[in-house]
């Protein structure tokens, strides 16, 4: 039975710290709970944690995780999923679904960085072609999102601040535009800046935010949603502070 509570415990933690709703990480973790012989299981999932207890008859088996690193790779939420179904299939049993398991937390974390920048650069252009920018500025937006990405890259190994790396993004993705504007003016300055600064937006916290108020569980989705408002802040005080400034030194915004 320990051997079933450290598999449950595992499983919570990888949907947690890669993105996955708490309401997703409880109910996965009581069915795989139930699956492999536990009476009853009780979850308590918040962003920051897990407490979950497994009972056999008398035997009580309580597990408490921190969580420290939370990131979105959607990919081992699916996998760990999958480990789920087959558990309850009986496909595997408790030990190959925990080695199973540690297979997925050997996983990388991010996708190459190649890839990354690539995305980072065509999801730009992509924001600003869809508010209707024209092809020169879609084309800026592909720049200036390839070098937001690039130096998101940088500061990240770093292990800097998240907020503080937003936010010194956001005020390079203003300082480009604005030296495209000057040697490209026709450039839509506005939608060139929007389509750059969208990679960046927390989207997908949004989004489980939601789920989880809509779950119910009304602590993640504050928490969620206050991390979600402290990204925005940071990208918005980071190109406010560059457009800010060019307008202190004399300049008018095109």
């Amino acid at each position: 039975m320990a051997d079933l509570a450290d598999l449950v415990l595992l499983a919570g933690q990888l949907i947690l710290e890669n993105g996955g709703e708490t309401f997703r990480v409880e109910e996965t973790m009581v069915r795989m709970a139930l699956a492999g012989g536990a009476q009853t299981a009780d979850v308590f999932a918040i962003p920051q944690g897990i407490f979950c207890t497994i009972n056999e008859g008398l035997q009580t088996h309580t597990r408490v995780a921190r969580i420290h690193h939370r990131e979105f790779n959607l990919t081992k939420v699916l996998e760990v999923n999958r480990i789920s179904r087959q558990l309850s299939a009986d496909i595997l049993t408790v030990e190959t679904a925990y080695a199973e398991l540690l297979r997925v937390d050997r996983l990388p974390k991010r996708y190459p960085t190649g890839i990354r920048l690539l995305a980072g650069s065509i999801g730009s252009a992509a924001f600003s072609s869809l508010l209707g920018a024209q092809v020169g500025t879609v084309l800026a937006a592909g720049i200036t999102g390839l070098l937001v990405m690039s130096v998101m890259e940088f500061l990240q190994k770093r292990e800097i601040l998240n907020f503080v790396s937003l936010a010194m993004a956001g005020a390079v993705t203003a300082l480009a535009n604005l030296l495209i504007k000057q040697v490209w003016p026709s450039v839509q300055f506005d939608l060139a800046v929007i389509g750059s600064i969208m990679v960046l937006a927390p989207g997908l916290a949004i989004t489980t935010s939601v789920r989880d108020a809509l779950s119910e569980d009304l602590i993640s989705a504050s928490s969620r949603g206050a991390e979600a408002f402290g990204v925005a802040l940071a990208i918005a005080s980071g190109v406010g502070s560059v457009l800010t400034l060019y307008l202190w030194i004399g300049g008018i915004i095109p």
